[in-house]
């Protein structure tokens, strides 16, 4: 069995600082993946209910992939994007 995290990329607090620390201490931990959200467009109601900043998934990925050397990575919708 692998076990994942979905990893928060939005909302007021969240910063590249604080993803950074996430994927790390889930890599840390031994998880098997981590995931982010992957509302490309961010509709009014999204926008309502997760207010900015909301990071661009494929672009966190990308980035995130650089402060990680273990962890598999993907998005919470868009199956099977696991890089």
């Amino acid at each position: 069995m692998q076990i994942g995290v979905n990893v928060p990329n939005f909302a007021p607090g969240t910063d590249p600082d604080v993803l950074r620390r996430w994927a790390q201490t889930v890599e840390g931990l031994g998880f098997d993946l981590l995931m982010v959200s992957d509302h490309i467009a961010v509709t009014p109601d999204v926008a309502e209910q997760y207010p900015a900043p909301f990071y661009e998934p494929f672009t966190t990925l990308s980035w995130l992939a650089g402060v990680t050397s273990r962890v598999r990575l993907g998005t919470t919708v868009l199956p099977p994007v696991v890089v």
